[in-house]
């Protein structure tokens, strides 16, 4: 019973600081109303309006969570999810049609990925990914990955377009690929809304 207890205080010790030292100025969530220290040093728990969240936001900010840097601006995409990783991507069938636009995505919270499975049964097929983001959100990028999830082509902004990027490789041998698509880890916006195009053409 004692060896319980003493988990239990360790566990809890643990739970209370389970931040990263380097933290972002953007919002994120407050911890549990029972923790004693719900923000780390430096930041306040703060409500957004009415029923909204308690975020902790930067001491000396502007005490506004910035557009789509929260978790309620996030579109719902729970039903692809989980699929932060090659190993839980969500299965797409485009090996059959080709071409397959999807809506309605989001990365986040902070962190978040979301990938993609691609099958090209036919050797020296293309694969292109095209990511249209909300321009009041976090830039997106993504990445297309061979079937070990090692990156082999990145997306590069679309020229003409400043909310769309884009990456395509060529020539693929048949295997299983992935699409993969994430925000940045740090700065005022880290997440946002997505579009994505997934795209095979050739040989």
């Amino acid at each position: 019973m004692r060896t319980l207890a003493l988990l239990y205080i360790l566990s809890t010790a643990f739970a209370c600081s389970p931040y990263d030292p380097d933290l972002p100025p953007a919002p994120f969530l407050c911890g549990p109303v029972e923790q004693e220290k719900r923000c780390p040093d430096g930041y306040t728990c703060t409500p957004q309006g009415s029923g909204g969240p308690e975020v902790c936001l930067e001491s000396g900010g502007s005490g506004v969570v910035p557009p789509d840097a929260g978790n309620t601006n996030c579109a719902d995409d729970s039903p692809l999810e989980p699929n932060n990783s090659y190993m839980m991507a969500w299965q797409t069938p485009v090996d059959q049609t080709k071409n397959f636009p999807l809506a309605g995505l989001a990365i986040c919270p902070t962190g978040d990925k979301d990938t993609y499975a691609v099958t090209i049964r036919t050797a020296n097929e293309n694969l292109e990914m095209i990511i249209e983001y909300e321009t009041e959100g976090a830039p997106l990028q993504g990445s297309i990955l061979n079937s070990g999830g090692v990156s082999i082509q990145n997306t590069s902004p679309v020229a003409g377009a400043g909310n769309k990027a884009r990456a395509y490789a060529a020539n693929l041998p048949a295997s299983v690929y992935y699409v993969q698509v994430y925000g940045p880890n740090s700065g005022g916006l880290t997440t946002n809304n997505y579009k994505l195009d997934i795209n095979v053409t050739g040989p």
